[in-house]
């Protein structure tokens, strides 16, 4: 078959599959009529079919070049050609005005995205977009752009993610679609804590407190710790900041995390105290009363059966209160003090001359500890009003004491230790019980007043101070002077432990007036703790008092040039 009746059969079959709707077949037909016998009713019938194709580009260059083909010598035909030259020139209007989709779309939503056209190809220096001055060159995604064609950069930012850029070319009627997601930026963090303590990221050590360093976006979990004080465990959402900052693009989180002191110290004195009391109340049991009537050179008896015990007590108390706040120790070890002076008390007065009074002290230390642990679940009293309960609990059972005290020096015989149990009397462990109890229930109403909530243990401490250096002042004094008027011992005792008590209670009173009066400048003193950096001294040894965190007392002591 010959090249033109080749051509004939090609295009045939390309009108019948345009007529058809396969547009396909048509344009592939249509490609070889015109390669076999180029004609200009083929490239217009070709141009028809790339655009029914929506390919663009090759319609327009079909119709162009349909468009640029000389007429024909003969009239008829060049008249056909010229109406068809009329409607290309519109298709090719119509075609070249079409404008390209780019639709933008990130993670996360939403994203400030624009366009900004690019040289040529060839070289060409871009034309400004059309209402690029009203804004239209940038959208939030998800959002569509409208472009003429040519070549473009796509840029995409958000604060606190690092941006995107995207070199693309659009042509006409073409949809594009971007889709990215974006990396975030770390984020500068810094953190302070009172005091200074290791500093550990998602169980990454970062270094000690005061920490600044870039932390990328996302969940994390800060850990702080440090010796005798509770570890710090804080979840941690880090989120793009509102603004720019140094080298991550978004402003720093700034966190101030305070530290909370330990009950560690307290558990191990008291764990100790309460081994060293159990093991003196298991050496009573074997040796009965002989116990109280050892003679010197036995000493080491109730010193062995006592340190070992306190050993254990020590470790075992330091493991529970290993994580334990500092309040939640005071309350339990302070409830098991005056547990143990009211199962004495209890014991003393109902069966003074067995070991009724050793057996029920161990007891009520246990039943006060336990009322001491869910007391502090319930309740959850803070470091001073823990301090006030144990603090008017412990004293009122110190006052019972001196008052069995004084009992036992107007009848001696009745002495607990050098005499024989006979003879004993329970009114001292009544009056210790009285005493305890009434200090449990004064101690627990004063604790729940408002002002509790504001002391401090370091302030409470100093109330007791001045109770001890008021009881002890008076009652050196009272047994200094019963001593000198009346030679004897007994005589001096019932003079000397009333002294003891107003000094007591004067003590108390006058701590207690000048902590009030001195409130403003407690509350305003920085901690010595806090001090983040101390400079180099030399000089005189000087003191100073602060308190830490879990309102405690602390001393330091400047010596040349360190700190104590």
């Amino acid at each position: 078959m010959r090249g033109r009746e080749r051509a004939a059969a090609a295009f045939q079959e390309a009108l019948a599959a345009f007529q058809a709707g396969d547009f396909e077949t048509a344009r592939l037909r249509y490609e070889e009529a015109y390669r076999l016998l180029p004609h200009p009713s083929t490239l217009y019938n070709l141009a028809l079919a790339c655009e029914r194709l929506l390919d663009y580009d090759a319609a327009i260059a079909a119709f162009q070049r349909f468009y640029d083909e000389p007429l024909p010598a003969d009239l008829a035909a060049a008249r056909m050609q010229q109406t068809r030259r009329l409607l290309a020139e519109r298709s090719l209007r119509r075609l070249r005005s079409l404008p390209a989709r780019v639709s933008i779309s990130a993670v996360p939503d939403p994203v400030t995205a624009s366009v900004a056209p690019l040289p040529a190809a060839d070289g060409t220096a871009a034309a400004p977009l059309p209402g690029a001055s009203s804004g239209r060159d940038r959208c939030e995604t998800p959002c569509i752009f409208t472009l003429p064609a040519g070549r473009y950069r796509l840029n995409m930012t958000r604060d606190g993610y690092f941006p995107e850029q995207v070199d693309f070319e659009a042509h006409v009627g073409q949809a594009l679609l971007f889709s990215r997601q974006l990396r975030p930026r770390p984020r500068r963090i810094q953190i302070d804590s009172q005091p200074r303590a290791r500093l550990f990221l998602d169980d990454r050590m970062l270094g000690d407190t005061p920490y600044s360093g870039e932390v990328p976006l996302g969940s994390h979990r800060l850990r702080l710790e440090r010796r005798f004080y509770l570890t710090q465990l804080r979840p941690v959402e880090i989120k793009p900041g509102p603004g720019p900052g140094p080298g991550s693009g978004s402003g720093t989180l700034h966190f101030r995390i305070p530290l909370q002191l330990s009950g560690r110290i307290d558990m191990l004195i008291g764990g100790a105290i309460a081994g060293a009391g159990l093991g003196l109340m298991v050496l009573r049991l074997f040796l009965g009363e002989e116990i109280e009537t050892l003679p010197r050179q036995e000493i080491y008896k109730p010193l062995a059966a006592a340190a070992l015990p306190a050993m254990l007590g020590a470790s075992v108390a330091g493991f529970a209160g290993w994580e334990m706040p500092v309040n939640e120790a005071q309350l339990l070890i302070g409830s098991a003090a005056w547990g143990t002076l009211a199962g004495f008390g209890l014991g003393l007065g109902a069966q003074p001359n067995g070991p009724l009074p050793h057996v029920l002290a161990v007891g009520g230390g246990l039943v006060g500890g336990t009322l001491g642990t869910a007391a502090y679940r319930f309740v959850q009293p803070s470091t001073g009003a823990a301090s006030l309960f144990n603090s008017t609990a412990l004293w009122s059972s110190l006052i019972g004491a001196l008052g069995w005290s004084y009992l036992i020096s107007t009848r001696p015989e009745t002495a607990f230790y050098g005499q024989p149990s006979s003879n004993r009397s329970g009114d001292g462990g009544w009056l210790m019980l009285g005493t305890t109890m009434a200090g449990i229930g004064i101690g627990a109403a004063l604790s729940r007043l408002p002002f509790a909530s504001e002391l401090s243990r370091a302030q409470v401490s100093l109330v007791d101070l001045g109770g001890a250096l008021g009881g002890i002042g008076l009652g050196a004094m009272g047994m200094g002077i019963g001593y000198a008027i009346t030679g004897d011992w007994n005589q001096t005792a019932r003079i000397a432990v009333p002294a003891t008590i107003a000094g007591l209670g004067a003590g108390l009173i006058g701590s207690s007036l000048l902590v009030y009066h001195y409130r403003h400048f407690w509350h305003e003193s920085r901690p010595l703790s806090a001090q983040a950096k101390l400079p180099v001294r030399s000089g005189p040894p000087q003191l100073s008092l602060g308190t830490d965190l879990g309102g405690g007392l602390t001393v330091g002591l400047s010596i040349a040039d360190g700190r104590f």
